[in-house]
């Protein structure tokens, strides 16, 4: 195997016994559950958006991901919830509301999300102008 590509083929799930292109059986296991839990849809948007806005209740998160259904967006923090990168609470305070925030395990996730968007202006968004202040 030459290369990720191959080796990926070759692995069906974190159990196999494959080595990596370091000889560590634990290369592919890492990338697939990093992949499992933030490659899908909406998950590193609302990541980004509560590391900008540290803590911010439901209705907050939807208009600043500005288009996700509100049942995908429970269901996809309730997803984060689970894996320990979001935390919900529910305080009392009259009326009674929810906020959502970053875990300790999901403030970690900033250097990969400021990484990617680093990546994705110079390679994706090259030709695109920045907006100015006005």
């Amino acid at each position: 195997m030459n290369s990720p590509v191959e080796a990926l083929d070759y692995v069906e799930d974190c159990s196999a016994p494959a080595m990596g292109p370091l000889g560590d059986s634990r290369y592919l296991c890492s990338v697939e559950e990093a992949a499992r839990i933030v490659g899908q849809k909406w998950t590193l948007q609302i990541v980004n958006v509560l590391m900008d806005f540290g803590e911010c209740r439901f209705c907050v998160l939807q208009s600043a991901l500005g288009g996700v259904n509100p049942s995908t967006l429970s269901a996809r923090l309730k997803k984060l919830e689970e894996e320990g990168i979001v935390a919900r609470e529910q305080l009392s305070s009259m009326p009674p509301h929810v906020v959502y925030r970053l875990t300790d395990m999901g403030s970690h996730l900033s250097g990969v999300i400021n990484e990617l968007t680093s990546w994705s202006r110079t390679w994706l968004c090259a030709g695109i102008a920045e907006p100015t202040a006005s």
